[in-house]
């Protein structure tokens, strides 16, 4: 009988760390969930959400000149691509915004990727009228 007192201690011991091990996975798991759910919901540091007037926080003039200087001028006046002096005076936010995504003549789709961006170059070269 003492033999199998010590082999059922044995057993014993290996369901109940087989429970530590499962409560501790599940403890685990749930946290990753939530900050899963948590990252999506929220946006990350350093990006702005598509809405809420977020697109005021993005440096507009930054964004033009580290991405479309190289064609339309550090100032606006023009080289491989035209000049958007006037811009403003011509295109609306919306259907600037819809060249950045889509492109026109010689400019390429998708030389701006982020909505918001997108979205502060079109509406800060709509004011150049």
């Amino acid at each position: 009988m003492a033999g199998s007192n010590k082999k059922d201690m044995n057993q014993n011991d290996v369901v109940d760390s087989a429970k530590a091990f499962f409560t501790s996975f599940g403890i685990l798991f749930l946290v990753f969930l939530i900050a899963l759910v948590g990252s999506a919901i929220f946006p990350k540091h350093g990006e702005e959400a598509q809405d809420g007037g977020q697109t005021a926080k993005i440096d507009a003039e930054a964004v033009y000149k580290a991405n479309c200087a190289s064609c339309h001028g550090q100032n606006l006046e023009g080289a491989f691509g035209p000049a958007l002096t006037t811009a403003g005076s011509k295109y609306s936010a919306d259907d600037i915004a819809k060249i950045i995504k889509e492109g026109k003549g010689g400019m390429p789709a998708g030389v701006l990727k982020k909505q918001p961006e997108i979205q502060a170059v079109a509406e800060w070269l709509a004011q150049h009228k």
